[in-house]
């Protein structure tokens, strides 16, 4: 964290007045939000293989029904490699220090909400049809070997276009939701 802080201002990040207008914030946010996605669903799904598994991957899968500190159970290795998703977006827009924070809070409110291991009513994936939410990842760590699918962060849309979420969408049918 220490180091961050010169890498972003290097990066363009700014502090000073005027603060971005809410429609800058909502675009850089999107854009990180999708960016963050990818690059953490072809990370995690790394992170699936058979040797980072069993010796990085499976501390954060040592529960099989996450809860919400689940999310940031993980090994050091782990927390380097997936977060590089999580700051590469800002590191290439030099966002506004107040976008940054901003970010940083809704990114750790979706993890923790993905690792509640409740599907609520006012879930986010109720009104937002590509978000995967607790339901979605819950299904992902039922499974603890290294094929588990449902690999993306956020969204669904990774899973579903490379069918890594063929088993979730086959037991939703058989449920009937």
């Amino acid at each position: 964290m220490i180091l961050s802080y010169p890498v972003f201002k290097y990066m363009g990040m700014r502090s000073s007045l005027p603060l971005p207008s809410w429609k800058v914030v909502s675009i850089q946010i999107l854009f990180y939000f999708i960016l963050e996605d990818f690059i953490f669903y072809w990370g995690h799904r790394i992170l699936h293989t058979k040797w980072l598994y069993k010796h990085v991957h499976s501390v954060h899968h040592e529960y099989a029904t996450p809860f919400g500190l689940t999310s940031e159970y993980a090994h050091p290795a782990e927390i380097l490699f997936l977060g590089f998703a999580t700051i590469v977006g800002p590191a290439i827009t030099g966002p506004h220090l107040i976008t940054l924070w901003l970010w940083m809070v809704l990114r750790v409110l979706e993890t923790v909400e993905a690792h509640c291991g409740y599907h609520l009513p006012f879930s986010l994936s109720n009104f937002l049809p590509l978000y995967g939410g607790a339901d979605f990842h819950d299904y992902h760590h039922r499974l603890l070997y290294t094929k588990s699918g449902n690999y993306s962060s956020t969204f669904v849309y990774m899973d579903w276009i490379f069918g890594t979420d063929k088993g979730y969408r086959r037991l939703k049918s058989l449920k009937g939701n």
